[in-house]
C-alpha cells in the first residue's frame, strides 16, 4: 500500500496523476520503489527513451532535465521512495550522488521515526480504550448484580422469621430464587464473552429435530410470557426436519432473542418464534410488538455491554453479541428489520442434518472488545 507524502514544484494537474499512482506503474519512482536501486537519468531524452509512458504523462520540467528515483532505505527495510528532477543537466558526478544518497539516508530514517510513532501512537490508544473498556465492564457488572443480590439478602433476612406465613415464605422464596437465575445469567453471559474474545469456545455439533428445539424452548419461555401477560406463539414448519447444530448453543441464540422479546413487548403483545425450512438451511424467526429499535440503534444492536435504555439495568447487554457470535459459528448471520412502535424481527439460519450423527467440535470464532461502552 502506498501513501503519497507530496509533490512540489509541478503544476495541479501533473500533481493530481502522481496521486493516482499505482505501485506497478513504469515510473522511475516506482520502479526504484520495487528494485530498491537508485535511477540516474541525466537528461530529458534518457527519460523519454527508458520511461516513454511516464514521460507522456508527466512530460519534463525542461529539455534538459535530469531526473533521479532513489529507494528510501532504513535498517535494510525499504520505507519509501524519492524523486527530484532539476532543470539543468548534470553528469551526477561524485558531490551530486553523494548529496543525493545522504538525503535518501535521513529521509528514509525520518519516515521509519514516524511510522514508529504513529503504530506507537496507535498501541497507546488501544490500551487506552481496553483500559476504559475494563473500567466500564466492571462498573456494569457491578451495578447489575448489587440489584440481585441485594434483594437475596434481603430476602434471606425475612425468611429467618419464625412467624412468617407460608404463603409469604413460598413468594419470598421464588424472588430469591429468580434473583439468583439473573446473577447466575450475567455472570454465564460474561464467561462466554471472555472465551469467546480469547478463542476458546467450541460448539458440539449433533442432528437434532427442531421440534426437539422448540418443545423445549416453549416448556422454557411459555411460564415466562405468561407472567408478563404476554402471547407466545411457536409456528411450526409443515414439515418437520432435523437440523446441523449445537443444541445448547442454539437454545441459548433463542433463549436470549425470546428474551429480549419478551422483555420489551407490552402486556396484552405477542411474540412469535417461526421456524421455517429454505433449501438446505432451517430459518428461524422471532417476532415481537414491542416498541421497535430506531435506525440510529441498529448499527450498534449487536456490541458488547450496549444498551439502547440506560435505565434499563435487567442485563449487562452481552446477550445479543454472544448470539451474534454464536450464529456465525453456525456458518450464518442475524438478520434485523425493526419499525419504531411496531415491533422487531431477529432472523438467522442453520444448516440442514445430512445424515452425519456423530458429534464433532468447531470452534467458535474469536470477538475482539468493542470499544462501545453503551442489551436492547
Amino acid at each position: 500500500r502506498i501513501h503519497y507524502l507530496g509533490a512540489r514544484g509541478y503544476e495541479p494537474e501533473i500533481e493530481t496523476r502522481i496521486h493516482t499512482l499505482v505501485p506497478e506503474a513504469a515510473v522511475p519512482i516506482m520502479v526504484s520503489l520495487r528494485s530498491g536501486e537508485t535511477l540516474w537519468l541525466g537528461s530529458a531524452e534518457e527519460y523519454r527513451r527508458r520511461f516513454p509512458w511516464a514521460f507522456e504523462q508527466f512530460g519534463a520540467v525542461s529539455e534538459t532535465q535530469a531526473h533521479i528515483a532513489t529507494p528510501l532505505i532504513h535498517l535494510g527495510q525499504r520505507v519509501g521512495a524519492l524523486s527530484l528532477s532539476f532543470d539543468g543537466p548534470s553528469a551526477f558526478g561524485v558531490v551530486d550522488q553523494a548529496f543525493t544518497l545522504l538525503l535518501a539516508q535521513a529521509t528514509g530514517a525520518a519516515l521509519h521515526r514516524a511510522a514508529s510513532y504513529d503504530a506507537e501512537r496507535e498501541k497507546r490508544r488501544q490500551a487506552e480504550v481496553l483500559a476504559r473498556a475494563r473500567e466500564e465492564v466492571l462498573g456494569i457488572v457491578a451495578h447489575d448484580l448489587r440489584n440481585p443480590l441485594s434483594l437475596i439478602s434481603t430476602t434471606t433476612q425475612f425468611l429467618l422469621e419464625d412467624s412468617l406465613a407460608p404463603a409469604e415464605r413460598t413468594r419470598l422464596l421464588t424472588n430469591a430464587m429468580r434473583a439468583a437465575r439473573q446473577m447466575n445469567r450475567m455472570i454465564a453471559d460474561l464467561l462466554d464473552t471472555v472465551r469467546l474474545q480469547a478463542g476458546r469456545l467450541f460448539l458440539q455439533l449433533e442432528d437434532v429435530p427442531v421440534e426437539t428445539i422448540l418443545q423445549q424452548i416453549e416448556e422454557t419461555f411459555a411460564p415466562l410470557a405468561k407472567s408478563h401477560h404476554v402471547q407466545l406463539l411457536i409456528a411450526r414448519p409443515d414439515q418437520l426436519f432435523t437440523v446441523r447444530v449445537d443444541p445448547l448453543r442454539v437454545s441459548q441464540i433463542l433463549g436470549n432473542l425470546l428474551g429480549n422479546a419478551l422483555k420489551f413487548t407490552p402486556a396484552e403483545g405477542v411474540v412469535t418464534l417461526r421456524v421455517s425450512r429454505q433449501d438446505n438451511k432451517a430459518k428461524f424467526e422471532v417476532t415481537d410488538t414491542g416498541p421497535g429499535i430506531s435506525a440510529s440503534d441498529l448499527p450498534r444492536l449487536f456490541d458488547d455491554f450496549w444498551q439502547a435504555r440506560r435505565g434499563d439495568q435487567r442485563g449487562v447487554g452481552l446477550g445479543l453479541a454472544i448470539a451474534k457470535a454464536l450464529v456465525e459459528a453456525h456458518g450464518s448471520g442475524i438478520d434485523v428489520t425493526s419499525t419504531v412502535g411496531r415491533g422487531s424481527t431477529f432472523s438467522f439460519t442453520t444448516p440442514l442434518a445430512a445424515g452425519r450423527a456423530a458429534e464433532r467440535a468447531r470452534p467458535v470464532p474469536s470477538i475482539q472488545p468493542s470499544e462501545a461502552t453503551l442489551d436492547r
